[in-house]
């Protein structure tokens, strides 16, 4: 009989060892983010731009060529992916690829299943978004060379970002939350909500803090019951890399989260409730066919 996924019994995963590794990813998490910050404060220093400079109150830099900002920012996921690592191995005494499946081996199928079916929904709901409002979309004015970068670093960076984020929330604390939460439903409410919540801090929410935040938190929530009922995190994995990794090499904005990357085109007017609207429908096609396919009752 299979294992259950949030139910995870292998290793040793009573609350006390939750706590503690709880507390060291988050550890991890604080010192990653104290590197990245001491990377960009020294490239900003560095990069032959005499405009650029390391803001030390914002923490931030300041006229940085946002392409290699966004590169730094993925050492905060290196730090976040080895606090899970260790934490699965010295405290939970189990393999870090039981965040991911309860099998033995990690399914890839799945994952490049996920990935497609939420790449091509993205892409659809795009596109038609695109032939209702062309006027809401341009061309970005880049050079082929700084979005060949850019293509190259997606490919590579982003799947490290998502999935760290991925196997922390959808394996993790669905895991350790799942330990006195029958339901997955509500189980899946619960996560879901953090993940969300956790997004608000994005610059997105300028837009609209209800409606991209109710963006989030559904994204969380639809990726947190899909895991429950395909009974791994394979699936959400391929389909969070789809996303971010779309966004990452077709569409920019003024204020996101990527900063002002060389992606193909610029989104000029934002809808935030017509990007609801479009995430609504993909969510629900891809949370359909995914437990449509793979998904059992556990």
């Amino acid at each position: 009989m299979q294992q259950n996924f949030i139910k995870m019994n292998q290793g040793k995963n009573n609350w006390k060892r939750f706590l503690l590794s709880f507390v060291i990813i988050i550890l991890f998490i604080f010192v990653g983010s104290i590197m990245y910050i001491f990377a960009l404060s020294v490239f900003a220093e560095t990069d032959g731009n005499p405009n650029s400079y390391f803001d030390r109150v914002e923490l931030v830099g300041v006229h940085v060529n946002p392409l290699y900002d966004f590169v730094l920012t993925h050492i905060n996921y290196v730090f976040w992916m080895l606090g899970l690592v260790i934490t699965m191995r010295l405290v939970h005494k189990r393999a870090f690829k039981s965040l991911i499946t309860p099998n033995k081996k990690i399914n890839w199928r799945r994952i490049f299943w996920g990935f497609s079916l939420f790449f091509c929904l993205v892409s659809g709901t795009t596109l038609l978004d695109f032939i209702l409002n062309p006027g809401d979309y341009a061309f970005n004015n880049i050079k082929f060379r700084d979005f060949l970068q850019l293509f190259f670093f997606v490919l590579i960076l982003t799947p490290l970002q998502t999935t760290a984020e991925e196997v922390f929330f959808r394996g993790y604390l669905m895991q350790w939350f799942g330990r006195k939460i029958t339901y997955s439903l509500l189980l899946s409410i619960i996560v879901g909500s953090i993940f969300g919540m956790l997004h608000f801090s994005n610059p997105e929410m300028n837009y609209s803090a209800f409606f991209v935040g109710s963006d989030y938190v559904l994204s969380g929530i639809v990726w947190c019951y899909v895991t429950a009922k395909t009974n791994s995190a394979e699936i959400t994995i391929g389909a969070h890399a789809a996303n971010n990794m779309f966004l990452g090499w077709f569409l920019t904005m003024d204020d996101a989260v990527f900063g002002k990357i060389p992606s193909l085109f610029v989104v000029t007017n934002i809808n935030p409730q017509i990007s609801l609207l479009w995430t609504i429908i993909t969510l629900a096609v891809f949370s359909f066919l995914a437990i449509k396919k793979y998904g059992k009752n556990y």
